[in-house]
């Protein structure tokens, strides 16, 4: 499932134990979001947060693990809190990314129920209106 606002595009697999998308994933990977926003104007290009939280919201009683940096957040759902984040970001990267990888399937043991990646968008340009030329 894919989403975008102005700023950022969202992308998320289907929950493997609903067989759907999750709504509390979406609603975590938003908060991080809004968090990281209210951080930028006092952190810089190296700013990252990580950590892990229940998801109150999930019917299925999940647990979630996040990395948030300014250009991109992702979110692990089900996963070992031992899980090195190294292999999780390579099996996103597999996953989300646009070039082709392939990896052993050892990558990860047990590979997240769901997962979410943010990105940060380039600023569209402004469409112009009836009083502005294009060139």
């Amino acid at each position: 499932m894919i989403w975008k606002t102005k700023t950022h595009e969202f992308t998320a697999t289907v929950c493997q134990k609903t067989g759907a998308p999750c709504p509390a994933l979406a609603r975590m990977a938003r908060a991080l979001t809004d968090a990281m926003a209210t951080a930028r104007p006092a952190t810089t290009d190296a700013f990252e947060i990580e950590g892990s939280s229940d998801l109150t919201h999930c019917a299925e009683g999940c647990s979630a693990r996040f990395r948030a940096q300014p250009d991109q957040i992702r979110v692990f759902c089900g996963v070992a809190a031992d899980t090195p984040a190294e292999r999780l970001d390579r099996y996103a990267d597999m996953l989300f990314g646009a070039d082709f990888t392939a990896h052993a399937a050892s990558l990860l043991a047990t590979p997240p129920c769901a997962m979410m990646e943010v990105v940060t968008t380039a600023p569209q340009p402004a469409a112009p209106t009836e009083h502005q030329l294009s060139a």
